[in-house]
């Protein structure tokens, strides 16, 4: 009789069940970015506003992320964010999309400086995410003298420690240039042939290469002494031991910005604008430089960042006039791989 009751009681409850609209299916992100480089909350966020699902896949060499987007790689993601210098040869080769600022109204909130950068003029491809400076992190502890010039990288008589060198190509083979006291843009093939023994010298006598995060950490462990990193990535480690100490050489370094693209095969375009757009609000913006360490591009975000005072992450105008930006080499891009292939085989 159970039995008998649980089947009529299907029966009539059946066509009520089959009437219910089906589950709203999420609309789908696919970012790819830099590792450890976007708050988890702030991605949550803006996942329950659109009612969409953010699948993240990330790097830490942007040389190896440019091959995997030739290799077919740009028709997986909608959104990625990218060092500024490679803006001007992916948007030469149609990967990424001229951006339509009509839907991306919050574009207003940017810094003017950010809103017109040399390598993108008028922001036509892409949006400033965050920035911050190349330096030194090291252990106070275990280095053997002091750390405040990039010989200890390439002077053996000033090393100070062991070290660890950086896998991103132009900033690594800028950190050689501003050594010899050239420019991280420097195309003289007399002075970067310099700067390749240099890196070779340096490579033989170094732990290895790594990218921004894992170097931070192997300092933060105590692996090594030194490591050449990005500003964020040892301010937070700073955080959890305040024996890690950074440090932009007194022959300079670089300043850079990351940006937002979208690229040109993108499946969700629309949500990717969207996106953009929620992360230029002054309080989402907050929410990511709080989480991660590094500048802000959106002024009305400083009252609300921890940091907005700290030399680190906001050098000050004296430090500013050391650091370049690094710049769209050209036809010189292919000199420059040659180099660090070379030195990469040694």
């Amino acid at each position: 009789m159970k039995k008998f009751a649980t089947v009529v009681a299907l029966v009539f409850l059946l066509p009520l069940l089959t009437a219910c609209p089906k589950q709203q299916t999420r609309d789908e992100l696919r970012i790819y970015n830099w590792s450890d480089y976007m708050p988890e909350e702030v991605i949550q966020d803006f996942e329950k506003r659109e009612n969409a699902k953010i699948v993240l896949d990330t790097y830490d060499d942007p040389e190896a992320m440019v091959s995997k987007l030739q290799a077919g790689g740009d028709s997986e993601y909608d959104v990625v964010i990218l060092s500024d210098y490679l803006v001007g040869q992916l948007a030469q080769r149609g990967t990424i999309l001229e951006l339509d600022k009509s839907k991306i109204p919050n574009f207003k909130n940017l810094d003017p400086s950010f809103a017109d950068p040399a390598y993108d003029p008028g922001s036509k491809h892409s949006v400033v995410y965050q920035w911050g400076t190349t330096g030194l992190a090291y252990r106070e502890d275990l280095v053997k003298g002091p750390v405040d010039s990039w010989a200890v990288l390439f002077d053996p008589a000033k090393s100070v420690g062991s070290f660890l060198l950086l896998t991103e190509m132009r900033e690594q083979v800028g950190a050689a240039l501003r050594y010899l006291g050239a420019s991280v843009n420097s195309t003289d093939p007399a002075t970067l042939e310099r700067a390749k023994r240099l890196l070779i010298d340096a490579k033989r006598r170094s732990q290895g290469f790594a990218g921004g995060t894992d170097a931070v950490q192997q300092v933060l462990s105590g692996n090594v002494a030194v490591a050449v990193a990005y500003s964020g990535d040892a301010f937070r480690a700073m955080e959890e031991n305040p024996k890690v100490k950074y440090v932009i050489p007194r022959e300079g370094g670089t300043i850079w910005s990351d940006v937002l693209t979208i690229l040109s095969k993108s499946k969700n375009s629309e949500l990717a604008y969207k996106f953009i757009n929620y992360l230029l609000e002054p309080e989402v913006a907050a929410k990511v430089s709080n989480g991660i360490g590094y500048g802000t591009p959106v002024p009305a975000a400083l009252p609300m960042i921890e940091a907005r005072d700290n030399p680190i992450i906001y050098p000050s105008a004296e430090v500013r006039k050391k650091l370049e930006f690094l710049g769209d080499l050209g036809p010189a891009a292919d000199l420059y791989n040659k180099i660090w292939a070379e030195v990469r085989a040694q």
